[in-house]
């Protein structure tokens, strides 16, 4: 298959095949959630799409049972032994680029939050060019850019309503408590959004 971003890319999907894509993704990352297995590198390479339109979800490599972590250990300072960071810093969360050793399977859907807006955008949620350290420091501190400004690039050319916008930003909040609390939730709005059903993130935020 191709990875995510090129298949979106290539095929340039309508606005709701693209969010029934990423609501199966969401969904099967859910699946190794619920398993007792949080990914830590979610990335397009890493979702596969294939002929059928199916995607798969790809290399474990960095996996992590969740009761395996330790007060010793995080994402970013641990090193392979290659000597090269563990994840990809462009899809990093914030606690991951802080150093933060609690990480949860709320890491996960802050990475797919980034990869589902720059799918959809065409470019991600802020600039990860520059030296590592003021690239962490974006993904901890600086807002992504309001994706209903722009115009899908990737998917067609199509804008950004506010619904979805409003799912990229919930699964992109920078404190884990205010993010979508499983993958499952995530790909629970989706489908409510395919269904034209209330979206929870929306409910939230104006209790909010």
């Amino acid at each position: 298959g191709l990875r995510l971003d090129r298949y979106v890319a290539q095929h340039r999907p309508t606005l709701p095949d693209t969010l029934s894509l990423f609501e199966k993704v969401a969904a099967a990352v859910n699946y190794a959630h619920q398993r007792g297995v949080i990914h830590r590198d979610l990335k397009p390479p890493n979702i596969l799409v294939d002929a059928d339109g199916e995607p798969h979800i790809l290399d474990f490599g960095l996996a992590k049972p969740m009761h395996a972590f330790s007060a010793s250990e995080s994402t970013v300072r641990v090193l392979s032994t290659s000597g090269q960071l563990l994840g990809t810093i462009a899809y990093m969360s914030p606690e991951q680029a802080a150093g933060n050793p609690d990480i949860d399977v709320r890491t996960d859907v802050y990475s797919l939050g980034v990869i589902f807006y720059e799918a959809l955008a065409g470019r991600p949620p802020y600039s990860v060019d520059g030296p590592l350290g003021d690239v962490l420091k974006r993904i901890e501190h600086d807002d992504p850019a309001n994706p209903r400004s722009l115009i899908g690039q990737a998917a067609g050319g199509f804008k950004i309503d506010d619904e979805t916008a409003t799912i990229l930003l919930k699964a992109l909040e920078k404190e884990p408590q205010r993010r979508y609390q499983t993958a499952g939730d995530l790909a629970r709005d989706l489908h409510h959004r395919l269904s034209g059903e209330p979206i929870e993130a929306k409910r939230a935020s104006g209790l909010y």
